[in-house]
Formats: C-alpha cells, sequence, structure tokens
C-alpha cells in the first residue's frame, strides 16, 4: 500500500504520542504534585493552594465533589471533598451504597499539617493516577483538607518548638483562639458548630483526626488511640481489638512506619512502663464515640522530619481503608447493634469518668540509647537521644481502664425553658427534644451541688467548676413549655455527657451554670444576729447541727461571717434553689411533648 507522504507524517506523531503515553507520567501528574513535594517537604500548600488543588481534584474526576460546609471567623470557606466510586455525594445516596463512609479530618491543630499533604497524595493516587481507585469499592470518603483554616494561615516560622518542619506551619488555635480539639462539647467556636452539622448530615461509620505529637524520642513514627476503652460501646471494642489493632500495626510497620498506641512513660522512666488514657467527650475521638463511631487519632510524631511524617500518614491513612475494606461487615454490625442498643433506651450503669484497672501487658518498644543531661542555668535535666544506637524493649503497657463513676441513664432529663443557651448547646449536637403540651407534676430525682471552687484561670475561655454532687427524689410541678429530653434517640451519649453534672466535659463543669452557685440576696448584721440568736434559743434540731459543727469545725467556730451565714441559710429567708442544678432527672415514661422548636445558634 502506498501511502501519502503527509501520512508519514501522521503516523509518526501517532508513534510519538503513543510511545508518551505507555510511558510518560500519567497525563495529570504533573498538575498534581503537591507543594511539599515540590519543595522536598520543607514547605506546606498555603489555604489558597489547597484549595485550588481540591478544586481541580472535583474538576478531573466525576467521582469527586468538593463541597463548602460553613465559614471561618475570618471569613475562609470550610472544605470537605467527597469521594465515591457511585458518586454518590448526598448522605442519602451515600448510606444507600453500604458502602463504609470514612471522614478525614485535618488541620484542627493548623501546625499539625501532615494529614492534609499526605491526603492530598493519597487522593491523588485514588482520583488521578489512579494506583489506590481500588479502595473505593468499599469506601466512600469525606475529606476536610483544613478544619482551621485561619490559624492554618497565622504561619510562623517558630510556632512549633518541638515539631521538625514544615517551614511555614499554623498556628494551633482558630483566629478566636479556641483550641478546637478542646470544643466538641461545649461548641464555642464557629468552626465546631459547622462540624457538628457535617457529622450529623453525614454520619459517618469511621472518623480519622490526624495530629502530630510532641513528648520523648523513639523509633515509632506513629502513634495512635483508638476505641479501646470503656467510653465506647462493647460492640464497638470488640471489632477494634478484633480487626482493627492488630492489622493497623503490622500493617504500618510492614510499610516501614512503625506504629504504637498514643502512650507515655510512667515515673519519667523512658525505657520503663508506659500508659495511656481514655479521651473525653472534648476531644474529636472522645466525642464521635458517644455516636457509636469509632475515631482513630492519628500522631505523627514531631521529631520525624516532614517527609516522613506525611508519607508515613499517608501509610496510616490507605492502611485504615484496607481494614475498612476487609471488614466492612463486621464494622457495620457493630455499629448497627451499639445504635440498637442506644435507640432502645440506655439502662446499664453509664461510665462518666474513668481509672486505670490495674492491668497491664507486655509490649515491644523500639527506642534510642539515651542520656540525661543538665541545664546549667536552670538546672534543670533533659534527655539526649542517640539515633545511631536502637534499642528494643520489653515493657509494660498500662493500657486498660474500667468506670470510676457511673450512672443509671434516666429516661428522660426536664430542663426549664429559661436555660435556652444550655438547651441550643444540646441542639448544637443534634439531641432531639420535646416540650410539655400541658402542666405536669412529675417525680424526678434532683441534684444539689455543693463545695463549688473554681479554677484559678481561664481555659478555654472558661472557668471551670468543681463540685460536691448529692440526688434525691422529689416532686415537681412543670409548666407548659418544659424542655423534656427523652434519651430513646441515637445521640443519647451526648446527652448524658453534657447534662449529667459528673461527666467530665458536662455543661455545668465547663461554668455555663454558674449563677446556680450564686447567692443573691443578703441579710444585715442587725437582722441576722438577732435571728440567730432567736433560731438558737428556740430550735433544738438547728441548736444540736450548729453546736456540732462549732466543735467539729475549728475556723467555723472562730468565724462571724460563717456563723451568720449558718442561720441564714437555716431560716425561711433562705434561697431555696441555691446551688440546685436545675436539670432534673425522670426516670418513667415522659409525658405527652410536642416538638421543640428553639434556635440553636447554629446557622
Amino acid at each position: 500500500m502506498r501511502i501519502h507522504p503527509f501520512g508519514h507524517r501522521i503516523l509518526t506523531a501517532l508513534a510519538v504520542l503513543g510511545f508518551f503515553c505507555l510511558y510518560a507520567s500519567p497525563v495529570w501528574s504533573d498538575d498534581f504534585t503537591t507543594v511539599a513535594e515540590k519543595t522536598n517537604f520543607q514547605r506546606t500548600a498555603s489555604y489558597d493552594e489547597t484549595a485550588d488543588f481540591f478544586r481541580r481534584l472535583d474538576s478531573a474526576s466525576e467521582f469527586a465533589s468538593l463541597q463548602v460546609f460553613g465559614k471561618s471567623p475570618q471569613g475562609r470557606d470550610l472544605h470537605c471533598l467527597i469521594v465515591s466510586k457511585d458518586k454518590a455525594f448526598t448522605p442519602e445516596a451515600a448510606h444507600a451504597t453500604g458502602k463504609v463512609i470514612l471522614l478525614v479530618q485535618n488541620g484542627i491543630h493548623a501546625g499539625e499539617i501532615e494529614g492534609k499533604d499526605a491526603s492530598m497524595i493519597l487522593l491523588r493516587d485514588i482520583l488521578i493516577t489512579k494506583e489506590r481507585a481500588s479502595l473505593l469499592d468499599s469506601v466512600i470518603f469525606l475529606v476536610i483538607p483544613i478544619i482551621n483554616p485561619d490559624g492554618h494561615e497565622n504561619t510562623r516560622r517558630y510556632t512549633r518548638s518541638n515539631q521538625y518542619g514544615p517551614e511555614n506551619a499554623g498556628f494551633r488555635t482558630t483566629a478566636q483562639r479556641y483550641n478546637l480539639n478542646r470544643d466538641y462539647m461545649k461548641a464555642d467556636a464557629v468552626e465546631m458548630r459547622a462540624w457538628l452539622r457535617l457529622w450529623q448530615t453525614w454520619l459517618p461509620d469511621f472518623f480519622i483526626d490526624d495530629h502530630v505529637t510532641d513528648g520523648h524520642d523513639w523509633q515509632h513514627v506513629i502513634s495512635y488511640t483508638i476505641s479501646w476503652h470503656p467510653n465506647a460501646a462493647p460492640e464497638l471494642r470488640a471489632w477494634t481489638n478484633k480487626f482493627f489493632d492488630p492489622e493497623f500495626t503490622a500493617s504500618c510497620r510492614q510499610a516501614g512506619y512503625p506504629a504504637f498506641p498514643y502512650a507515655f512513660p510512667l515515673h519519667n522512666d523512658l525505657r520503663g512502663a508506659y500508659g495511656t488514657y481514655v479521651d473525653s467527650p472534648r476531644l474529636s475521638t472522645g466525642y464521635t464515640v458517644l455516636w457509636n463511631r469509632p475515631g482513630l487519632l492519628i500522631e505523627m510524631h514531631s521529631l520525624k522530619d516532614y517527609k516522613t511524617r506525611v508519607l508515613g500518614n499517608r501509610a496510616a491513612l490507605s492502611t485504615v481503608a484496607d481494614i475498612l475494606y476487609r471488614h466492612k461487615s463486621a464494622l457495620k454490625q457493630a455499629i448497627a447493634s451499639a445504635d440498637t442498643t442506644t435507640l432502645a433506651g440506655l439502662r446499664e450503669p453509664y461510665p462518666l469518668s474513668f481509672e486505670p484497672d490495674g492491668d497491664s501487658t507486655m509490649r515491644e518498644i523500639l527506642g534510642y540509647s539515651y542520656r540525661m543531661d543538665s541545664s546549667r542555668v536552670t538546672g534543670g535535666k533533659y534527655p539526649h537521644w542517640d539515633h545511631k544506637s536502637l534499642t528494643t524493649d520489653t515493657i509494660p503497657f498500662f493500657g486498660s481502664y474500667r468506670a470510676k463513676k457511673t450512672v443509671i441513664p434516666p429516661r428522660a432529663y426536664i430542663i426549664p425553658r429559661e436555660w435556652s443557651d444550655q438547651i441550643g448547646r444540646l441542639a448544637l449536637h443534634g439531641v432531639a427534644m420535646g416540650v410539655l403540651k400541658a402542666p405536669a407534676t412529675l417525680k424526678v430525682q434532683c441534684y444539689h451541688l455543693d463545695s463549688a471552687s473554681w479554677g484559678h484561670e481561664s481555659y478555654e475561655g472558661h472557668v471551670r467548676v468543681s463540685y460536691k454532687v448529692t440526688m434525691r427524689d422529689t416532686s415537681i410541678t412543670y409548666p407548659a413549655g418544659t424542655v423534656v429530653v427523652d434519651l430513646r434517640q441515637r445521640p443519647a451519649r451526648v446527652a448524658i455527657q453534657a447534662l449529667e453534672p459528673e461527666g467530665q466535659d458536662s455543661f455545668i463543669s465547663w461554668g455555663l451554670w454558674n449563677t446556680v452557685f450564686e447567692q443573691k440576696e443578703y441579710m444585715e448584721s442587725y437582722i441576722s444576729d438577732p435571728l440567730a440568736d432567736s433560731l438558737y434559743a428556740t430550735d433544738s434540731r438547728i441548736r444540736a447541727e450548729f453546736d456540732a459543727k462549732v466543735a467539729a469545725d475549728t475556723a467555723f467556730a472562730k468565724s462571724v461571717d460563717a456563723k451568720r451565714d449558718f442561720f441564714y441559710k437555716h431560716s425561711s429567708y433562705a434561697e431555696d434553689d441555691l446551688r440546685l442544678y436545675p436539670v432534673t432527672r425522670l426516670m418513667t415514661d415522659p409525658p405527652p411533648v410536642t416538638p421543640w422548636e428553639g434556635s440553636n445558634g447554629n446557622r
């Protein structure tokens, strides 16, 4: 066959094009090289560069949808990329697929930003190069690149004294100086309120929060914690211990990034015993478990270089997705069982606080030899590690806890309608509420709070309070419109933690009900002293109690004001609701209610 001379040029061009199609990098790879990779992991992408990267993922792949779920105080969009092989870009469509919905959150502490760069690389592997596209067979990804964008842009070369890189790391807190990973229960920050909406809307099956840890140095690149402890439903703990934990550590180590539980040396011995802790509800993974959803905290070690931390984080994310791929059915069953128990009404003693049970296991820890040096100026001692001298020790690991304080959950909580701020915060958490249709006299349990004391300084914008709690049974007539929190609902554990005074992060412990501790009326001495004399002379019960207190309490015996206060509190003038916790516990079925339609400030 004779070929036209121009045809030779066409064939040559096609041959060259074919060569590049077969052997050159994937067509999108140059466009999707991250800032971290371009700078040899010296820098991380800015907020604008990150947003552009995620927008281009959205444009390049039919399986990605970038959504905005809120704004920061400085006006930056909060992004979440939905990645689904089924193009299931709504919660309803995603849950209908039966796949595991995985929420990955990055940059809550914006200086700890490895997870963002790791997510960008993994998403490129899934959507662009297709190297890990198979992960979408069983998993739908929700990826938040930066949950704290204002802190992310507050870049400081020396923002993290214990951390090696990147050069442009952001700051720990939001623009309003909230530490978002202390805000899950009290929900002060606008970023947290937006996150709570996202969480309740999608209700993922598994949650990952990417961080960087400080602390001592060791060979382990990854520290982590997950639903091991009694703050999680038994079904979740069983799934974690059987399927997740052994596979996660083995896979990370095989990938070259050894993992160890997020633990701390006991007794200041870096090669001795280690112990862990139970996540409180103010923390991300302590909160998500209240919804019967496992939460994984990934803590890359700050003393590793940034490249190691990013690639190690990517390996951890990929490992989790692989585990979810293999054990999807078991996870779904565990969640369904825990939800069924919660929706039916929690009846077993519910743990509010925890303590180590004293049991330990022997665990292998990969460390370095070290010596203790001394500061000539401070006189303090500090470790100096020898990274050329590797050590492997088998140490006692104290990682199991038991309940320290429990409570029998009520059937419902009753809250007078005037406490609108606290009621609104409950609504932020998706807690469904009703209001009494008509007045009702109810037999309830109420708490009295004594010996209140406040912290010496502000913590996350609040002065926290501690107190002693006593409970008593009583009957109270409530007017129509009183708020009722029926605990037969999915966020029942959230409501218990918020409303039980002895909950680790109860609203009242954060100082959100401080007025109940404040005496509002007072008695002048020319009234209180004659009253004291009269009560002492005429009431034998009061006289006996007073005499006993004088004999037992030297400080009281010497204090005129304390004695006056004693008789004031025993008089008819005393405020009967002082230190009385406004929320009561109803142990029987509540009366008829209509839906609560108040404002929760979550707009």
